[in-house]
């Protein structure tokens, strides 16, 4: 048997080695792959656990909001509905959830912590040595229903006295009635993917028949047009 020429030989070497460069190219674009793939799934998990957050932050806010109780106050010039807002803090009642029985109703504030969090602070109308109508939440149970919020905006939709138009307000205070519609908006701070959508809330003592909510403005078709 003929014994392989030297050329031969080297050559085979020289291919080996391409081989070897081309094995360790396709195992590198594999673990990119691979490390693109888990990234991609953990960027998709997160975009779900943020989502299911918001989902059920507006379920909450949702379900109080409607159930809210237009307790009435006498001590004004005229009777008020215990209800207070701005564009960064309402206040109200609403029944309480069974958890908190006996009490039959709550006192709820929906504000933005120093902190960024989104927060829903509860008061018991058992709960004694606090008053509901000071400043802060000492003596409030909280409920963080988001991190990360850089801002808050709340709105009310309904007419004034001396202003009969039906339309979007900065505030809602010392006013005989809860507004017909709430709107709360939530934006996140730089780099944070969540999307808030507009939650529009209709507070059920308010339900007006002749108010279609029209999905594109917020508010009644009838003033829309």
């Amino acid at each position: 048997m003929t014994a392989p020429r030297a050329s031969e030989a080297g050559f085979t070497l020289v291919e080996l080695l391409v081989s070897l460069a081309i094995v360790a190219v396709l195992a590198g674009m594999v673990l990119a792959g691979a490390q693109l793939g888990f990234q991609t799934a953990a960027q998709a998990k997160a975009r779900g656990v943020g989502n299911a957050s918001i989902i059920t932050s507006q379920t909450v806010l949702r379900d109080r909001i409607e159930a809210l109780v237009p307790s009435t106050r006498f001590e004004f010039a005229r009777p008020i509905a215990d209800i207070r807002g701005d564009g960064a803090l309402l206040s109200f009642f609403a029944p309480a959830p069974p958890a908190e029985r006996p009490a039959s109703l709550m006192r709820y504030r929906l504000a933005r912590s120093s902190e960024g969090e989104l927060v829903l602070f509860a008061l018991s109308d058992t709960t004694a040595g606090v008053d509901p109508y000071a400043p802060g939440q000492a003596g409030w149970t909280p409920q963080v229903l988001l991190t990360n919020v850089e801002r808050l905006e709340i709105a009310y939709y309904g007419s004034l006295p001396g202003d009969p138009r039906r339309d979007w307000r900065t505030s809602w205070i010392e006013r005989g009635a809860p507004p017909e519609l709430v709107r709360i908006r939530v934006a996140f701070f730089e780099g944070d993917r969540r999307q808030w959508p507009d939650l529009i809330i209709r507070p059920a003592p308010t339900v007006n028949a002749s108010c279609v909510v029209d999905a594109a403005t917020g508010t009644c078709l009838a003033d829309a047009a």
